[in-house]
């Protein structure tokens, strides 16, 4: 529902975005022409100022047209009609009409009310803080950090386009802990977002790949259950979908040769109790919510004040700025940084401080470290890390040889440090679980008289455990 047409010509480039808006309680569609202007000097190519934009002169005008308008290809009259006309009104002839203007759907998902509202009275962080002091009166959560956190997000939603991976909220808790009234927010205040009640798989996708729409799934815990295939089908196509770029792809019904793809990138957020998958966890942000009673009760006592907000955000994504870019030695790096980038740089884009989030982000990596200790992948590379060392340092003394291997036997023993006093079945189910665990991590092993045995002269094996050490912040050995 929104067109994006470039037109090159006498040194402009014309932008013109089409965004289905209520103009008096009228579903119409706002027009934004954005018109870039240059020069170009000589001896300096077109391309090359078309990359800068500081090269630029950018003009926007903005417009309101009805849904469903149509031109006459004769006189040019405008008419409008549910469905294409034959007969034209102002030449009062039957003839060829070009559509101008689609009838806009209004249940995809809520439409916000156009106001226009000049830059200069466009004060972001005034509605930052009239957003957060609404949520915090139709929400309870566990942290301050996590408001500023859910409004930004919020906030960056409306900068659709300008990201590059953006996070998942995901709101876990038993019956009556706000999980659904935040999904409600997002719905109310977010650009475009879709509550996947009552909307089918194949509808989401074309949700996301036509409309840029950003998803709320409610009960996600039983939607993305793995052990159904309509879970596992779903879950393939949101977890990746948190990066540009990332595409569905499916097999067309009525050609065997060809594939489709749709566009899955975008916004998403998911409520449900305490299971979800690992790897969607990885990609998102985790709200653990709690029972506990908001000041207001319901959204419908405070839907004008967040009408008026979502008409600001609709201002704020049209007539700004890209968000500022965090550079390459920003603090954050990895997944953490992907997860966070829109969040952060949508509160440094409206002036506010956001180092308290940093922090936050910050903490998250070292919780999810010390998650680490005390697991058995812990416990066996601790082992491996070990007898390493004590080969090595027998080498050093000239005891022995390099070591080629370590035996499954001795990490055994060293995870299981009273084995002794196992009897024959435990001995044997903790060795498998030592097996299992060796396996999991992607390491070699190897068959021998002696026994099963860690092979450690592999080139491969080699830089896995020195990428283990690191990940379990073990010495790694030189």
């Amino acid at each position: 529902m929104v067109v994006i047409k470039k037109k090159l010509s006498n040194n402009n480039i014309i932008n013109t975005f089409f965004e289905p808006v209520l103009n008096d309680n009228t579903p119409k569609w706002l027009v934004i022409k954005e018109k870039q202007s240059f020069e170009v000097p000589d001896g300096k190519n077109i391309k090359d100022i078309i990359k800068n934009p500081e090269d630029l002169e950018t003009k926007k005008e903005i417009d309101v047209l009805p849904s469903g308008l149509w031109q006459c290809l004769k006189c040019g009259g405008q008419t409008q009609a549910d469905k294409k006309p034959i007969h034209c009104p102002h030449c009062n002839r039957d003839t060829h009409f070009e559509n101008i203007t689609k009838i806009i759907n209004q249940d995809l998902w809520k439409l916000p009310y156009w106001k226009d509202i000049p830059v200069e009275d466009l004060d972001m962080l005034n509605t930052y803080n009239d957003t957060i002091e609404i949520v915090k009166k139709l929400l309870v959560l566990p942290d301050d950090t996590l408001y500023k956190i859910f409004t930004l997000w919020i906030i960056s939603t409306w900068k659709t386009g300008h990201w590059d991976a953006v996070a998942f909220p995901i709101f876990r808790g038993e019956y009556s802990t706000g999980k659904t009234t935040a999904l409600d927010i997002i719905r109310e205040l977010g650009y475009r977002m879709i509550h996947s009640a009552g909307t089918t798989f194949p509808a989401m996708i074309r949700g996301t790949h036509y409309y840029q729409a950003g998803l709320l799934i409610d009960e996600a815990s039983d939607r993305l259950d793995r052990r159904t295939e309509t879970g596992r089908e779903l879950l393939n196509f949101v977890k990746p979908s948190y990066r540009r770029g990332s595409v569905y792809t499916v097999a067309d019904k009525e050609d065997q040769e060809e594939m489709l793809c749709y566009k899955n990138f975008g916004f998403k957020a998911f409520a449900g109790e305490r299971h979800f998958d690992p790897a969607l966890l990885s990609r998102g942000i985790d709200f653990v919510m709690q029972e506990d009673y908001p000041e207001i009760p319901s959204i419908k006592y405070v839907q004008d004040e967040l009408n008026n907000l979502q008409t600001k955000f609709l201002n704020y994504r049209y007539k700004t700025t890209a968000p500022p870019d965090l550079g390459m030695d920003f603090c954050l790096r990895g997944r953490l940084r992907e997860t966070f980038e829109s969040i952060i740089a949508t509160g440094m884009h409206i002036g506010l401080n956001v180092d308290d989030i940093i922090e936050y982000a910050k903490s998250i990596k070292q919780e999810r470290e010390e998650e680490l200790l005390g697991t058995i992948e812990y416990d066996v590379i601790l082992a491996i890390n070990k007898l390493s060392q004590q080969d090595i340092q027998s080498t050093i003394t000239g005891e022995t040889d390099a070591p080629e291997h370590i035996l499954y036997t001795d990490i055994f023993k060293e995870v299981f440090p009273d084995y002794e006093e196992f009897d024959k079945g435990e001995r044997k189910k903790k060795g498998a679980k030592i097996g299992y665990t060796i396996k999991n991590l992607h390491l070699k092993k190897k068959r021998l008289g002696i026994g099963t045995v860690l092979v450690l002269n592999d080139n491969k094996n080699s830089r896995r455990l020195n990428y283990l050490y690191k990940k379990y912040k073990l010495v790694v050995n030189s």
